[in-house]
């Protein structure tokens, strides 16, 4: 988990003041007042990709429904190719060229901007998540609707490599890349049934990308705007729908196919994670993933935590992950159980992450496969609560 940093909220009607900004230049055509959804997106030197993104986004819209784009610090002509994309088409939009002062600028903060902006001006509007270098596919804003009228409050769509590129890229060691779907698999179903959520039966793709998520309407507001931090401002939205109680879907039905490049725009994105495995002959995997004692222990304490409506109960969760007095107070003081974990996890040196290497995993593998066997055993099938609860159509 990376910190959050406190920006101020964008306003349209003020760009041009605000503390990350240097340069503003806006686009507008049409206008946002029926707008059912509004689509938006970062781009930073996208020439040779925004123009197929914005097309096959465009085709998938409906009718009324506007797209808002960033074009931030971008050396290339992304933002006139965009325009003409976008003027040539139906839909409203709004496309900001700018510039960030020196030190501020990123993908996060970028993608927060979009996301502020068409939500002033569609506040009654369904908001999507992409980036400039993916492409939706054939019934993704369809799919997204029937998501939204089962209940999701989040959705977060699925994410495939564009075929044609994925063709190109260089061979990577099989065996590693085996042990580390298995091991995102294992790590993903012992959480599915050490606490199994009504809306996700198992199995589910459980994760989240700022290339494909949407929020339903009036969403967006009740989280507080898009969290910005380093990198991973999607996962850090995530832990905060999920704090807030809101529902939240893994869904296989809106699809995208992204860029699988080296040479990506955003620092600890995809791209550097693609670069890493097969440039790096060690390389550092996914943050998410974890030792075994290490993921039980803090699913167990989460839940123990939160299921627990006793104060002095979880009291004694918090004391015996090691956080420190006032910190406690802090958490006790939180909007909501949910919100009060994040705190307490966040200050707890015993769920302090430490990154694995690959050749970590394999050594790791066999404890997480026994656990995840042990759990089988003493737990449900996941899936059974989905039986008796509503929830989000595939």
């Amino acid at each position: 988990m990376h910190e959050i940093q406190q920006v101020e909220p964008f306003r349209l009607d003020v760009l041009e003041d605000h503390e990350t900004i240097s340069r503003v230049a806006l686009h507008r055509g049409g206008a946002f007042s029926m707008a059912g959804a509004v689509a938006c997106l970062p781009a930073r030197d996208e020439a040779e990709r925004i123009e197929a993104t914005l097309r096959a986004l465009l085709a998938e819209l409906g009718i009324g429904e506007g797209v808002v784009l960033v074009v931030n610090g971008s050396a290339d002509d992304t933002a006139a190719q965009a325009l003409r994309v976008l003027q040539a088409g139906a839909a409203p939009f709004l496309l900001l060229d700018i510039d960030w002062r020196a030190g501020h600028g990123s993908a996060p903060l970028a993608r927060r901007l979009a996301l502020d902006c068409a939500d002033q001006l569609a506040p009654g509007a369904h908001l999507f998540s992409l980036d400039a270098d993916t492409e939706t596919r054939p019934g993704w804003r369809a799919a997204y609707e029937a998501e939204f009228a089962g209940g999701a409050a989040l959705v977060c769509g699925a994410i495939g490599f564009d075929p044609a590129e994925a063709a190109l890229l260089p061979p990577t060691d099989e065996a590693a890349e085996t042990v580390l779907r298995e091991y995102r698999a294992a790590a993903r179903e012992i959480d599915a049934r050490l606490d199994p959520d009504p809306i996700n039966p198992w199995p589910h793709h459980g994760n989240i990308g700022g290339a494909n998520f949407g929020l339903r309407a009036g969403v967006y507001a009740a989280l507080g705007g898009l969290p910005v931090t380093p990198f991973g401002e999607d996962r850090a939205l995530l832990r905060r729908a999920r704090a807030l109680g809101l529902p939240v879907r893994f869904s296989e039905g809106p699809v995208v196919w992204t860029s699988c490049r080296f040479d990506g725009r955003a620092r600890g994105g995809l791209s550097d994670e693609l670069k890493r495995s097969r440039s790096e002959s060690d390389p550092l995997v996914d943050e998410a993933l974890e030792p075994a004692p290490a993921l039980e222990r803090r699913i167990r304490a989460r839940l123990a935590y939160l299921k627990s409506g006793d104060v002095g109960a979880r009291a004694l969760v918090v004391a015996g992950l090691g956080v420190e007095p006032d910190a406690v107070e802090a958490a006790f003081q939180a909007g909501s159980p949910g919100e009060a974990w994040l705190l307490v996890e966040a200050q707890s040196p015993e769920l302090s992450l430490t990154r694995l290497r690959r050749s970590q995993l394999a050594a790791e593998l066999p404890a997480l496969l026994r656990l995840l066997n042990r759990v089988r055993e003493s737990a449900g099938d996941p899936s059974d609560s989905a039986r008796s609860a509503p929830h989000a159509p595939a």
